[in-house]
């Protein structure tokens, strides 16, 4: 075997580890996606997404991820959004974020053509005081009746990796 060949399949095995590497952070937190599609891609005001995250690791750092899909109806450059998470024993936290979901009206940011989706890494440093059932509930706080053009919403909340 020539010494070309062998630094291509060096570099190869080099590659896929890499890949492999990388993607077991991926998939921490894309195992615990939990995700929900909006009726007709219509949020409005009084419809709370809720999901449940269990927590095995308390007293562990967690990072809060949040899944947007968006389509061109989308009359805004952000998405404000505001975040309770509750635990079953009374534990509770809450706060308002913007995302930006375009750079500026009508160039959109995140992946995709006719729907765009972008994940966020909101909070890398939330510690659960206990472990438990958590509940996380996602609200659209623009200050309209409803939001067309949001597709889809979903969050993971996972333990940081050290």
């Amino acid at each position: 075997m020539s010494r070309a060949s062998r630094g291509g399949i060096v570099g190869g095995l080099i590659l896929l580890a890499v890949l492999t590497l990388g993607s077991c952070h991926y998939a921490a937190y894309q195992k615990q996606m939990q995700t929900e599609e909006l009726p007709r891609a219509v949020w409005s005001a009084e419809h709370c997404v809720t999901f449940d995250s269990f927590v095995e690791q308390s007293r562990t750092p967690h990072t809060l991820y949040l899944y947007v899909r968006y389509n061109s109806h989308y009359a805004y450059t952000a998405l404000p959004l505001t975040i309770e998470l509750r635990s079953a024993l009374g534990w509770s936290a809450t706060t308002t974020l913007t995302l930006p979901l375009a750079e500026e009206p009508g160039v959109w940011a995140g992946e995709g053509y006719a729907l765009h989706q972008q994940l966020y890494k909101v909070n890398a440093s939330l510690t659960p005081p206990h472990p438990g059932l958590y509940t996380i509930k996602l609200r659209q706080a623009t200050g309209q009746a409803t939001l067309a053009g949001i597709e889809t919403v979903g969050i993971a909340w996972v333990a940081t990796e050290q």
